[in-house]
């Protein structure tokens, strides 16, 4: 796997004159390294936490499907897109009243949202008008800004890791890993579309594991607060979308003594 690249805030982020309200946003986004800190204390406290986030995917596919809900064509099919992207990202033949509902139960069931910093600065990634409002938000980036150790320390914490994905060879990385350099068991469920999250949801309540990472595409996220919530253990549940192939502990060997 290549080197998780570096962003290039220069290209993200801009000198700019912030109005009032973008400068309060800016004022009360939680760090990554402070999320990482309140993380951790759930893991350790036993407490649920969830985190989901959104970028400008999430961000125009909201905004047309609230501008179809307003004219009366919610039942319309969601279009956006070509279908190689529709079903790359799992909304292939949703309606569009129905992928609005399951955003806002997304953004506004977590414990903590985190939408696009980008937002702050562009309106045409601005995502906190679309949901509620809330009084603390999450760096988005902080899933790309954890380092491999802090998200070492986490699958060891947790001691039972259950990774939601589309890929099983990723799966097949992460378990192998986990469980020959750290004793970590990782339980993986497959999520590619919108029609499979209920059922997700319907197993991950039976699994005992105290941390989820899930990349579910839009339809889906909202799995994040219904899983953190859901079975006998409270659970962390973290949207770790796109990046999910740099938590497959790369740094970690894949198989001792050439067993499997």
């Amino acid at each position: 796997m290549e080197p998780i690249p570096t962003l290039d805030i220069q290209k993200i982020f801009y000198p700019k004159l912030l109005t009032e309200q973008e400068l309060e946003w800016a004022q009360d986004t939680i760090s990554s390294n402070t999320f990482y800190m309140m993380v951790g204390h759930a893991l350790v406290a036993g407490e649920a936490l969830s985190v989901v986030r959104m970028g400008d995917g999430e961000c125009q596919l909201m905004q047309d499907c609230i501008a179809a809900y307003e004219t009366g064509r919610g039942d319309e099919i969601v279009d956006s897109h070509d279908d190689a992207w529709l079903e790359r990202m799992g909304v292939l033949g949703i309606a569009k009243k129905l992928l609005k509902q399951r955003l806002e139960i997304a953004a506004n069931a977590c414990t903590h949202f985190a939408p696009s910093l980008s937002g702050i600065q562009l309106e045409n990634f601005r995502l906190y008008d679309l949901f509620d409002a809330r009084t603390r938000y999450v760096d988005n980036f902080f899933c790309n800004a954890w380092t491999e150790g802090m998200k070492i320390q986490l699958f060891q914490q947790a001691k039972h890791v259950l990774f939601i994905h589309r890929s099983l060879p990723s799966a097949d990385a992460m378990q192998i890993r986990a469980k020959y350099a750290l004793g970590v068991k990782v339980t993986y469920l497959h999520l590619s579309n919108w029609q499979e999250a209920e059922g997700v949801i319907d197993q991950a309540s039976k699994i005992d594991a105290p941390l989820v990472l899930f990349s579910a595409g839009p339809a889906s996220k909202y799995i994040g607060p219904e899983i953190a919530m859901s079975g006998n253990l409270p659970k962390v549940t973290l949207d770790i979308g796109n990046a999910a192939d740099y938590w497959l502990l790369s740094s970690l060997k894949d198989i001792p003594n050439g067993r499997r």
